[in-house]
This record gives C-alpha cells, structure tokens and sequence, in this order.
C-alpha cells in the first residue's frame, strides 16, 4: 500500500476524484494499492505555464515539475528553421 495526497502545489482545486477507485484524494493522506499509484502518478495538472504532478506520495517527493514555456520555445525555434530552410530551397530553385 502506498499513501498519497494532493499535489501541495496546486493551488487550482482543493481535491479531485479518482473515478476509477471512487476515492477523493485531497489535502490528507490515503491508502492506495502499488498497481494503482503507478497509475495516478502519471497524473498532471496544468498551473500557469507549468506541469505538475497531481499526487504526491509518502517520501516520494514531489516529482518533476515541466515548464511548458520552455517546450513553446523549442516548437518556435523549430519552426523558424524549418521556415529558413524552405526559404533557402525556393531560393536556389529560381
């Protein structure tokens, strides 16, 4: 068994149901089976312009938190070389 809470990070919502287990995790610890925290802890919750993990478990940590401005710019700065790169081919065709 595996005790998890909500994220304490989260600051968007105050608990939230585990449809699957019938369960609301909020801000105290519950008990929850291996297979089904492998699962849950999959979970993320967008904050602003960041991915956190949604639970948390006992001396686990809080997991890795992903910064999705970061991941805007690396999709901008592909599409600018993608741009140049086709700007470069119809230059050389004329």
């Amino acid at each position: 068994m595996k005790k998890i809470k909500l994220n304490p990070l989260i600051r968007v919502f105050d608990a939230i149901r585990d449809e699957k287990l019938d369960l609301i995790i909020g801000k105290d610890w519950v008990e929850v089976t291996e297979s089904d925290w492998k699962r849950m802890k999959e979970a993320q919750t967008k904050q602003g312009d960041i991915l956190l993990p949604t639970f948390t478990a006992e001396n686990d940590g809080m997991g890795e938190i992903k910064s999705l401005v970061s991941e805007k710019i690396a999709v901008s700065d592909e599409m600018e070389e993608l741009e140049e790169e086709a700007y470069e081919v119809v230059k050389e065709e004329e």
